[in-house]
């Protein structure tokens, strides 16, 4: 049964166009790892809000989707 779960697991890398799991906008991951303060894979994803501007946040895998039909950068 672990086994199955394991299968299951999405793995994402850096240039796969994500969404939060919640809805907004697609975008960019740019670097896929653990991190000290929390257990399990962050992501640190990139994308340009209303006004142009780039953005950039850590998210935990668990909060991500991918975008359906997207190209990866």
């Amino acid at each position: 049964m672990k086994s199955m779960f394991l299968s299951k697991r999405t793995t994402y890398r850096g240039g796969d166009v994500l969404t939060l799991k919640s809805g907004g906008r697609p975008m960019t991951a740019t670097w896929v790892g653990p991190v000290v303060f929390a257990p399990g894979t962050w992501l640190i994803c990139q994308w340009f809000d209303d006004d142009g501007e780039l953005r950039q946040e850590m998210f935990p895998e668990t909060m991500l989707e991918r975008v359906p039909n997207a190209l990866a950068a």
